[in-house]
């Protein structure tokens, strides 16, 4: 269930130190420096209600904006009870759950002659490490890992859009794609009702194979078998499903409440569905269908239901999906699964409180974070997987704040977003950008014409750690300019060691060290 009703007044996140005309940070220019001895006026600070919309971060590479980034997470985690789901292409969360070594604190310095430091707010490591072990983190892998913030990452096949299944069909195929799909997908109602009440696990696609078979069957009653084999009155009847207030209200597996005839519909579409996909589909398209659900099923990325208990609500505050780790063909069909979960999560969710006293609405924001923006919402999609996947995060984008989902989008490339959703973004932030063609296009999909032309030049100036801010994070001024606080968490992802690459003089590169007999484990 979402989180608890807590105080009604809006925290303030930590985003960076105000600086000087010459853009350094202005309170660490003194002798007497340290973490956590600074005034309130140092920082600039954001309320966590100017945070309550879309995002967008344009940050060339090398700019600092991995750690700005990391940071307005931090920060949402911490003083917010809003939800964080990283969409992570360069794995820099993978190591989230890690908190820095305490000379992060100790050391904190800036260096004039760098014009550089990793510069934390609080006064010590224990401050921050005491308030982040209390964050329940899962992070999302194809990797094998141990640890118990990491899981195997897993859909569910009912969730996958049909542009995924049929890249390259014919109209006629399409259309008996969609029906078959269709089937499928109130098969999933029917067994997820089942689970719920009475504990019994499915395999979605092996289930869905047999009724196929069964249908074929012509001296077969099929309406009487699935009848037999799926009993809507099984689940009605059953103890483990709560009657909440009446006996229209259901509550299935402590988490779903729904009505009872919401599920009595859910039976007879199933019924009409599997008593018409002989007529709809050929055993052509039928095999085509399932060869590639067995593909995936044989790569582990499928769900079966009951595997794990589905949900509702979700039980982790910062979820991570190690897009690196995953087979590069099922990247854009994994992503756009777990976007499309978090769409129906929130839309379920408004629709129970809708009918209730605005006192008890107890929804907490969710932030949708995509790293490398460019590369998942594209301007121009190349086929229609990544097309299905923009008009996805176009849908977010234009109808999530009543549902209390928000972007949250970083790229390089504002060239190569898709404009509509750019335009979209309140809270806008510009970091080092490397062209004047570049901040040209920056002025105009982000509607920054509004500035004086002084100010926006000075991106192309920038050194690392500063951002330019403008919306609704800067409710005082036009635009701010800051140096971004330390982010105090692990940064995953990591770059070439030059000192190693870049001093080799002559010869060849020594071979690497072979592991110790038995120090490596074969992957199950």
């Amino acid at each position: 269930m979402p989180t608890p009703k807590g105080s009604s007044e809006h925290s303030e996140l930590v985003l960076g130190w105000r600086v000087t005309p010459t853009l350094e940070p202005a309170y660490w220019l003194t002798a007497a420096a340290k973490a956590g001895a600074q005034a309130a006026d140092d920082l600039f600070t954001v309320s966590s209600d100017a945070m309550a919309t879309h995002t967008s971060i344009l940050a060339q590479s090398g700019s600092g904006k991995s750690v700005f980034l990391g940071r307005i997470v931090e920060e949402i985690i911490l003083q917010t009870k809003a939800r964080c789901l990283v969409l992570d292409p360069n794995a820099d969360f993978r190591k989230v759950y890690k908190v820095e070594p305490a000379s992060l604190w100790k050391r904190a310095a800036y260096s004039r002659l760098t014009r550089r430091g990793k510069l934390p707010h609080e006064r010590s490591r224990k401050e921050f490490a005491d308030r982040w072990s209390q964050v329940r983190f899962r992070i999302r892998t194809g990797f094998a890992a141990s640890g118990a913030q990491y899981e195997p990452f897993q859909i569910s096949w009912h969730l996958l859009s049909m542009d995924f299944l049929a890249e390259d069909v014919t109209p006629m195929k399409r259309s008996e794609l969609y029906h078959c799909h269709a089937f499928v997908k109130a098969l999933y109602d029917v067994l997820w009702y089942t689970y719920s009440a009475t504990g019994k696990k499915a395999n979605l696609i092996n289930e869905a194979h047999e009724i196929f078979r069964l249908v074929r069957d012509e001296d077969l009653d099929l309406r009487k078998k699935l009848e037999e084999k799926f009993s809507c009155n099984e689940i009605l009847s059953n103890r483990r499903v709560k009657r909440l207030g009446s006996a229209d209200l259901l509550m299935l597996n402590n988490d779903w409440v729904i009505s009872r005839g919401t599920v009595e519909r859910a039976f007879d579409r199933f019924n009409e569905n599997a008593l018409t996909i002989a007529r709809y589909v050929s055993e052509e398209v039928e095999s085509f269908y399932f060869g590639r659900a067995r593909l995936l099923q044989a790569s582990g990325i499928l769900q079966e239901i009951g595997s794990k208990q589905p949900s509702l609500s979700s039980n982790y505050q910062l979820e991570v999906v190690d897009i690196p780790s995953l087979d590069q063909s099922t990247r854009l069909l994994a992503i756009d699964a777990v976007v499309r979960t978090e769409w129906e999560r929130a839309r379920y969710w408004w629709k129970y409180y809708l009918d209730r006293a605005e006192s008890d609405d107890m929804r907490v924001p969710t932030f949708i974070v995509v790293d490398e923006a460019h590369n998942l919402i594209p301007n121009q999609p190349r086929n229609k997987a990544e097309y299905a996947l923009r008009e996805q995060f176009r849908t977010v984008v234009a109808e999530g704040r009543k549902y209390g989902l928000f972007l949250i989008l970083v790229s390089q490339r504002p060239d190569k977003l898709d404009p509509l959703i750019l335009s979209e973004c309140e809270n806008r932030a510009v970091m080092k950008l490397g062209s004047e063609a570049v901040l040209a296009t920056a002025r105009d999909m982000l509607g920054l014409h509004e500035l004086p032309s002084k100010l926006l030049t000075k991106c192309l100036d920038f050194e690392v750690g500063r951002a330019l801010l403008v919306g609704r994070w800067c409710p005082s001024t036009t635009a701010e300019v800051v140096y971004t606080a330390a982010r105090r968490t692990v940064e995953g992802g990591r770059n070439l060691r030059s000192t190693y690459w870049g001093g080799l003089k002559a010869g060849r590169p020594p071979a690497p060290v072979k592991p110790r007999r038995g120090s490596l484990r074969r992957r199950k």
